[in-house]
């Protein structure tokens, strides 16, 4: 029977001492060792600050229960995120379908106040041809903020500075995040806009499908709109 003792015949380069770097090196080099003497697995023992003196069988099996309830943890975590995702999807397809009924930007503002209800949020629909001033953007108040948040992204997520905020709502949360997406195909046209009290509830990781497909929808309906104007007038 193998005890511990044959570890002492691991082989020595040129009648160096045995180390624990030269031990590693040939258990990693040599990963069917235990394999070929499985009784050193029971034999050999290790100090356990909890549990005393333990088996390297005792101990693999403790790390595996461990990666267990982590895995366990991350598919709990992944399941919710999907589950999330699901809502957050059919709650962005109902307002979509509902924006295509819609025939002018009024009754576009009233579905999309009631999807920012549904997400515990504020929106904010700026345009800068409006001739409605509670929707007018002027487009050169905006070149600083196109420039400083929009120049290398198409939509800006995380938290602003009162000046910009109150760019885009009337009544900003103070400490809030918001998302910012502009609105054109060919050129900008205007800016949509969602706010969250939760100055952590916007960050520049989060996925941005369902808003951008959001603002495509909003902005070829407002082409719509103003093609059909253009063709009655």
């Amino acid at each position: 029977m193998t005890d511990v003792s044959q570890l002492d015949e691991l082989p020595m380069v040129a009648d160096t001492p045995l180390t624990d770097q030269a031990v590693a090196e040939f258990l990693l080099n040599n990963p069917d060792f235990f394999t070929r003497q499985p009784e050193l697995l029971t034999q050999l023992q290790v100090s356990h600050s909890e549990r005393g003196v333990v088996s390297l069988v005792e101990i693999q099996l403790d790390r595996l229960r461990h990666r267990v309830r982590d895995l366990e943890g991350e598919i709990s975590n992944l399941v919710a995120a999907a589950g999330k995702n699901s809502e957050l999807f059919d709650t962005f397809a109902r307002a979509q379908q509902q924006l295509f009924q819609t025939h002018n930007i009024y009754q576009a503002l009233v579905i999309l106040e009631e999807l920012s209800s549904q997400l515990q949020l504020d929106c904010s629909l700026r345009l800068f041809d409006s001739l409605d001033d509670k929707l007018f953007l002027d487009r050169k108040a905006f070149e600083s903020f196109r420039v400083a948040h929009l120049s290398q992204r198409p939509v800006y997520l995380g938290r602003l500075r009162k000046q910009e905020s109150e760019l885009l709502f009337e009544q900003p949360p103070q400490l809030g995040s918001f998302v910012v997406l502009p609105l054109g195909i060919e050129h900008q046209i205007g800016v949509l806009s969602f706010a969250s009290i939760d100055g952590g509830h916007f960050q520049p990781a989060m996925d941005t499908l369902f808003v951008e497909q959001l603002a495509l929808v909003l902005t070829r309906l407002i082409h719509h709109w103003e093609y059909t104007r253009e063709v009655i007038d």
